[in-house]
């Protein structure tokens, strides 16, 4: 099932319309199948040996694939809670039911115990009601109102368990009808008409076949008519057709059991369960396909929103949250393996003035020329630099002593003089400066982040009261 989250909509082949490519794929497989059956058909009545051990092996193939299509299909509900899919869903799991009841009272096939006993015309009436009940229920499909492309998700929300009990109720259906469908061709065999004689098929028998070839084809022109098609009711087109050649080999044109027409029909009758299952299968596949890439694609969106969510906007740094959250997280490891840390804090002077007399256009380009200097000067892997707030910036520099610390704010400050972006109006320089606090953690005095902040900042005050441009440093509450 093809998702697309993006909408919020869900699209699946029983929603997608069919395009072209779907539309020549069931194309080719009909021509393929008219094809084979043009060649078969002739030899419909040619005597072959009798093979017991073809039909356990058919049924069980038979069986196994329609379960596995019906298992699908009721997924398929579950998401999208569409009729046509419970109908269709149950149609499924109907021909894998009562196939296998048409094995176990086929003669000399089974002998299980405790089974109603089977008569002469029992496997022809299984024969029969199975290869009536999926064209009435692809007609059934037909009827109920589709699915329009990109529906809206349902809200799961709202009935949690209300798909769960309407595949109990199918499930328990198809089972009573399956059940009941058996037993009249067992207890009731007498009332059954004689469809076989020996292995040869009667003239009734020919005539009940017919009826149920003709109810195939107008269940398939029934789909046929009923458009805009999905990529679902194309490949359902395709299996009505080769069930159509799988009973008129197996069943009108050939004399009975265990000629060729009843050789083909059965592995046309196989081909056709195996159609709808390759495509969901198929399906099913790329919806893996599809998973896989949007979750990568999720993992580098988020990945993104992640670092947006760090990032300040103008200036390109750490934001204050994300600030935080380092600086807390490197005071941990410091204090847990006893190393250095140090925090500068930096103000642009007179950024006031700057941004009074230049305009604020001008004083978002100084704030971003400033930040890359801050960053220029952030050369180790753990270092970082973030706007702390306003014209104030904020570095924080593990494994990191006073003396180097000293060292990183002065190349700072000399980075940002050196730009050497005009500032008229500064009392300090003719051009913009920065003033930098710098504090050393304290780590065996337990000391915390606002307290390394505050023992920053008390530096910085003290850098602009004695002049600004300058750095000033402070360790154990002393001012260096």
């Amino acid at each position: 099932m093809d998702v697309d989250l993006s909408d919020g909509h869900w699209v699946c082949v029983s929603t997608e319309p069919a395009g072209r490519r779907e539309t020549r794929l069931a194309l080719a497989a009909v021509c393929v199948s008219v094809l084979v059956f043009l060649v078969a058909a002739p030899y419909a009545q040619t005597t072959w040996v009798q093979v017991p051990a073809f039909i356990p092996v058919y049924v069980s193939s038979l069986v196994i694939c329609d379960l596995i299509t019906a298992t699908l299909l009721f997924s398929q509900f579950s998401v999208l809670r569409s009729q046509r899919l419970l109908v269709l869903a149950g149609g499924y799991l109907f021909t894998a039911c009562i196939t296998l009841a048409y094995a176990l009272t086929f003669p000399g096939l089974f002998g299980v115990p405790g089974l109603p006993a089977a008569g002469p015309q029992t496997s022809s009436a299984m024969y029969m009601f199975w290869h009536a009940g999926f064209p009435l229920v692809a007609m059934a499909y037909t009827f109920l109102r589709p699915q329009l492309p990109g529906l809206n998700m349902p809200d799961h929300a709202a009935a949690p368990s209300s798909a769960g009990w309407a595949i109990f109720g199918t499930v328990v259906g198809v089972f009573a009808v399956v059940g009941g469908l058996t037993l009249f061709a067992t207890w009731g065999h007498a009332h059954i008409p004689v469809f076989l004689e020996g292995d040869r098929t009667t003239d009734l028998g020919h005539t009940f076949l017919s009826g149920i070839w003709l109810l195939t084809l107008l269940a398939l022109g029934l789909l046929w008519r009923r458009r805009p098609h999905s990529v679902l009711d194309i490949w359902l087109q395709v299996v009505l057709c080769v069930w159509l050649f799988d009973i008129a080999l197996a069943a009108i044109l050939n004399t009975g059991r265990y000629d060729l027409g009843w050789y083909a029909g059965r592995i046309y009758g196989l081909l056709a369960a195996s159609f709808l299952l390759m495509v969901l299968l198929s399906e099913n596949a790329r919806q893996y396909a599809r998973m896989v890439r949007m979750s990568g694609e999720l993992r580098v969106a988020n990945q993104a929103l992640a670092q947006l969510s760090r990032q300040d906007g103008l200036t390109a740094l750490a934001n204050r949250r994300f600030f935080d959250e380092y600086l807390t997280e490197q005071i941990a490891l410091a204090s847990r393996y006893q190393r250095s840390m140090a925090l500068l804090l930096c103000d642009v002077d007179h950024f006031k003035a700057y941004n009074d007399h230049y305009g604020h256009p001008a004083g978002d380009a100084c704030l971003k020329q400033v930040a890359a200097a801050l960053q220029a000067c952030s050369q180790r892997p753990a270092d970082m630099a973030a706007r702390y707030g306003g014209e104030e910036f904020a570095m924080v520099l593990p494994d990191t002593d006073l003396a180097g610390a000293a060292q990183v704010a002065e190349a700072a400050r000399a980075a940002v003089a050196g730009m050497r972006i005009p500032h008229g109006y500064s009392s300090t320089a003719p051009y913009v400066s920065i003033s930098v606090g710098v504090s050393v953690l304290l780590w065996k005095m337990g000391m915390s982040a606002p307290q390394l902040i505050a023992s920053a900042d008390q530096c910085l005050y003290q850098a602009k009261r004695a002049g600004r441009n300058q750095v000033a440093c402070v360790t154990g509450g002393a001012l260096a």
